[in-house]
């Protein structure tokens, strides 16, 4: 029998008198029959006696302390004596805790904090043992406990022997109490274990195949290497740390806007896969840009810093959100390296822990040089210089531009496509005469154009300047300038004008318009502005019968432009403002529209241009026939160059060009312009390679004061230094002459002198390996959280992690091929008693997949995962209809991403933090609104609702029912129900399940043999092609891959 997840945890307080009886326990029966303070006496003090004797003065009572072996040992202020060390009888406390006065008992009633007696009789033990003491297990200074020796004896029966010396540890806690280890695992169970904690995908069933028929001393081993170097496994273990780094696309609070951050997540999959040394890793996230010489990578690694929840919202207040800010990064960095929970210390000092709250303050002084607004927005009374012009659709800076691989790969496919596309074009030509006479007639008219204007513009002759209300403006032929015609708008526009300009160009072929800011008028006046100016143009055609038609614009660019944002993301191809220099440019800032289909006007006809803009500003326009891939990259001396050459002796980039400039200019086959327009947009989109990222920039510090009960406003809290915690080894202090550094906080942290980062870090590793940490609170090490199942392994495992270069795949090797990890996870009932949680690990702990890796297995089954690249921007799943309608600052539309992207891996899912993505909340991914150590799992009817409806688990349902009929080696429904569970849990089905499935198959073709109409709506759910051959047939299979998936051995790791 197989033991099912355990999809709900014991709550820490809660249950903490079932967990400390067993404590309780479990030191009556030790081999020194001795009582520890930290394994057994502080979790009770913690639970029932620190929240009035401990370490917050302002909350002690009767000034008596717990927490410190001195002070529990002086006189009281009611003159008694708390604890008197070998004679209980003699101690006040001893005395109170076995009282049945309700006036003397502690805890008292009020509290509600009953002590078992079997706690209290501990105490009493603990007390005539001597009372000694131990500092905080977690806060002690980390020595690597020497290996136990173990023998094999109790491992004989089971056939799994020691492995490495995790083994040793786990083994001497099952000898203790007499329990034999479990066998280990069958071989395809074992692999899919490991494959789905390595990578976070199932095995195939050829690698099962595989692995099964190998029986070398190391065929395991050999499975172990072969997924750790997979590029899978940085996609896997990033989704670890993202969790913790608290990493999202939006910024959270207010109008949840989009932040530019994805070469962050790039980063962090990469550190994983070229197992990056955790010490390095810590050091380049929170102070890379403090390095000598920062590389690129080592900045984009500072986008940690920069993912607390940020705001623009008006009359937001910039000190309040610069306090939040704050505040949230001691939590973060002490939850992720200290596994510490800090976040009562802003207020107070940590009534459980030996956290003051100025440790709190001073931790929090290290990240005032972040570079910062308290809101992202130029308000006017925000005083956001910098922010000028930012609306809810501007990014979050400082940001730098990087190289983005993914991208560099769209680029590259991108320019492929159009390299096909000329190819072909290019052989249309030859093919077609009269395309090729079109060919040859405009490159007869290129030459004559050139060689009249060299510079491959001209500025028409204009007719008339009306505003919009119709009123004409006389040009004055003396302010033609340079051979182009210049106009000086002499008073602002206002929103319903615009400036129109009637050109004498009849007879002419026009590609392209460009309008340029003209650095002076024959006054010789300079331009003198400071913020941007918006500039709009429209273009039609006027007949002579005076009939107008528009003509569109497909793409626009323009030099020194103020990019225009959606939601985050600059908009390309649309000009709406310039940056105008405080003084004259060297070069005059210019604008290009590309017509959309370019025009030849007739004799009679007039190109008519619309303007409009908020200010006055001398404009010179003048048209092309020529366009390009890009307004502004079109090469003028190149395409004359290839204009001039003999068609014989022309090289393979000027036929290119000049096909290339063919199609963009003339539009002679509207289909194949309309193609070329939308590869050349896709080549656009792929932004030349380049991502931007936010990232951190120091600049001089903020003045940090401790905040009297947090209060942001307050002005009397004393002014504090950056100093490490002073309750952990070899703090490191401030002084007035030399202030620490972030880097100086990120060196500490990775240094010997702290023991807390190696606990925090291997025990969450552990907890994703073994199901539970060895302190199953692997969010807090502190008085309230579990002590450790296994002290001395903890600190075996955090020593041999950071005295091997804090190597990740090393310590992950080393748990994956112990034997304890191989061990069955198949339930062992005469356990339950004596360990219910599994806490000694006598047998593997089964876990169901985390929220993105049930979706990756389901794509993966269904054979349709995108695995083709690493890295790159979010995508966007399939999502109900208007469940973005309430996100607001601005209004959004959620679009689903289509083609090959929609089907990426989980980890790259766009991170909505006010709005999760359902499917990720149902199966119990966080917000990530500040770090989160821990998943909560839950079981719950949404998951299976989940399972069943949304679009991507349907999808993957028909395309598994795909496989299962087009595969050739299974043509009878028993082989492809075979077939099947090789695919999704890589065993046989059971000869019950078999036939269950058989007869809930026959049922469903049945139903779509009568409901065709039914058949053919399921089979287009998704964007993936349906699937061919009889619509029944395949819906059937469909409704049964359905119930295969939504099973849960399918989404469970066993």
């Amino acid at each position: 029998m197989t033991r099912q997840p355990l999809f709900v945890s014991f709550a820490s307080v809660g249950c903490s008198l079932i967990a400390l009886a067993t404590v309780a326990s479990a030191a009556e029966s030790t081999p020194d029959n001795k009582v520890h303070f930290n394994r057994d006496i502080r979790p009770i003090f913690s639970d029932t006696c620190f929240h009035c004797h401990g370490f917050d003065p302002k909350g002690r009572k009767a000034g008596l302390r717990l927490d410190i072996r001195e002070d529990a040992l002086k006189k009281t202020d009611n003159d008694v004596y708390p604890i008197v060390p070998g004679k209980p009888d003699e101690s006040e406390i001893i005395e109170r805790l076995f009282s049945t006065d309700p006036d003397d008992i502690m805890p008292p009633p009020k509290a509600h904090k009953e002590i078992p007696l079997a706690q209290r009789e501990l105490i009493k033990r603990w007390v005539a043992e001597g009372a000694q003491y131990e500092p905080p297990w977690a806060y002690a200074p980390l020595n690597k406990p020497a290996v136990p020796v173990i023998s094999n004896q109790y491992s004989v029966k089971s056939g799994s022997p020691i492995v490495n010396p995790i083994d040793n540890f786990i083994r001497e806690k099952l000898a203790e109490k007499k329990i034999e280890p479990s066998p280990e695992a069958p071989k395809a169970k074992l692999l899919r274990r490991l494959s789905l904690d390595l990578i976070g995908l199932p095995p195939t069933p050829e690698e099962v195949a595989a692995f099964l028929a190998d029986d070398s001393p190391d065929a395991y081993e050999k499975q172990v290497d072969r997924l750790l170097a997979s590029p899978r496994y940085g996609e896997r273990m990033a989704v670890w740390w993202l969790d913790v780094a608290r990493f999202t696309d939006t910024v959270g609070f207010h109008g949840d806007q989009n932040q530019r951050i994805f070469p962050y997540r790039d980063y962090v999959i990469n550190a994983f896969n070229s197992d990056k040394p955790f010490d390095q890793f810590t050091i380049e996230q929170l102070a890379g840009d403090l390095l000598p010489h920062p590389t690129t990578e080592q900045l984009v690694a500072t986008g940690y810093n920069r993912l607390n929840m940020m705001t623009r919202e008006g009359g937001a207040q910039p000190n309040e959100y610069l306090a939040k800010y704050g505040a949230e990064r001691v939590r973060s960095v002490a939850a992720a390296w200290f596994g510490s929970t800090f976040g009562c210390s802003e207020c107070h000092d940590h009534k459980f822990d030996p956290i003051k709250t100025r440790d709190f303050y001073e931790l929090k002084s290290f990240f005032a040089d972040v570079k910062q607004w308290g809101v992202y927005s130029d308000y006017g009374y925000t005083k956001n210089a910098e922010l000028a012009g930012f609306n809810n659709d501007y990014p979050f800076p400082p940001e730098i531009q990087v190289d983005s691989p993914y991208r560099q790969a769209e680029k590259k496919q991108a320019e492929a496509e159009i390299d096909a596309h000329l190819k072909t074009t290019r052989e249309d030509l030859a093919k077609n005469p009269r395309l090729h006479g079109q060919f040859e007639q405009w490159i007869t008219d290129s030459r004559a154009f050139l060689e009249k204007d060299n510079s491959g513009w001209t500025s028409p002759a204009l007719s008339a300047v009306i505003l919009g209300k119709g009123d004409k403006l006389e040009i004055d032929r003396d302010v033609l300038i340079d051979a182009g015609l210049a106009v000086q708008l002499e008073k602002p526009l206002t929103k319903d004008e615009s400036l129109r300009i009637a050109t004498r160009t009849g007879g002419v072929h026009i590609a392209s318009v460009r309008i340029e800011l003209a650095q002076n008028l024959a006054d010789e006046k300079e331009i003198e502005a400071s913020l941007s100016k918006s500039v709009k143009v429209t273009a039609s055609v006027k007949a002579a019968n005076g009939k107008m038609r528009r003509l569109g614009v497909y793409y626009a660019d323009a030099t020194d432009k103020f990019p225009r944002f959606t939601n985050g993301k600059e908009t390309l191809g649309v000009v709406t403002e310039w940056k105008l220099p405080h003084s004259k440019p060297a070069k005059s800032p210019s604008a290009v529209w590309l017509l959309d289909p370019p025009v030849t006007l007739a004799a009679d006809e007039k190109l008519v241009l619309t303007i409009s803009g908020d200010s006055p500003l001398p404009l010179r326009i003048s048209t092309s026939p020529f366009a390009g891939r890009t307004p502004l990259g079109l090469d003028v001396a190149a395409l004359r160059s290839a204009l001039n050459t003999n068609p014989a002796a022309l090289s393979e980039s000027q036929t290119a060009l000049l096909a290339d400039t063919w199609l963009f200019s003339t539009a002679a086959d509207r289909a194949d312009f309309d193609r070329y327009k939308e590869l050349a947009s896709d080549l656009r989109e792929s932004r030349n390679g380049k991502a931007w990222t936010m990232v951190t920039q120091a600049v001089e510090p903020l003045l940090t004061r401790v905040l009297p009960r947090g209060n942001w406003q307050s002005e009397d809290g004393p002014v504090v230094l950056p100093s490490t915690p002073s309750f952990l080894p070899g703090r490191e202090e401030s002084t007035p002459e030399h202030r620490l550094t972030r880097l100086d906080l990120a060196k500490y942290i990775v240094s010997k002198k702290n023991p807390i980062t190696a606990r925090a870090v291997m025990n969450r590793l552990w907890q994703q390996f073994f199901g539970t940490g060895i302190s199953s609170t692997v969010d807090d090490l502190g008085s309230q959280g579990d002590p450790p199942s296994h002290p001395e392994l903890l600190d075996w495992i955090a020593s041999e992690f950071r005295d091997n270069g804090w190597d990740f795949k090393h310590m992950i090797k080393l748990f994956v091929m112990s034997a304890t990890y191989r061990q069955s996870s198949a339930l062992r009932p005469e356990l339950h008693e004596i360990d219910p949680a599994n806490r000694l690990l006598a047998s593997q702990n089964p876990r169901r997949l985390e929220a993105e890796f049930v979706r990756d297995n389901a794509l993966f089954i269904a054979g349709i995962l995108n695995t083709s690249q690493i890295g790159g921007p979010s995508f966007y799943p399939y999502q109900p209809p208007g469940y973005y309608d309430a996100l607001q600052f601005p209004n959004r539309e959620y679009v689903a991403s289509t083609g090959p992207e929609q089907w990426r891996r989980g980890v790259y899912i766009h991170w909505q933090r006010t709005f999760l993505h359902p499917m990720l909340a149902n199966f119990d991914a966080p917000a990530r609104d500040e770090c989160a150590a821990l998943r909560v799992v839950s079981n719950t009817p949404q998951q299976a609702l989940t399972l069943l409806n949304d679009p991507t688990f349907v999808e993957a349902a028909r395309l598994l029912a795909g496989r299962l009929l087009k595969d050739a080696n299974a043509p009878t429904d028993d082989a492809r129900i075979d077939r099947a569970f090789q695919i999704t849990v890589a065993r046989a089905p059971k000869e019950k399940e078999r036939a269950s499935l058989e007869k809930f198959l026959a049922t469903q073709r049945d139903y779509y043999r009568e409901h065709v109409d039914d058949a053919g709506k399921l089979l287009k759910i998704g964007y993936a092609p349906p699937t061919q051959g009889d619509p029944a047939e395949a819906a059937a299979w469909t409704t049964v891959c359905r119930v295969i998936l939504n099973s849960q051995e399918v989404i469970t790791r066993y």
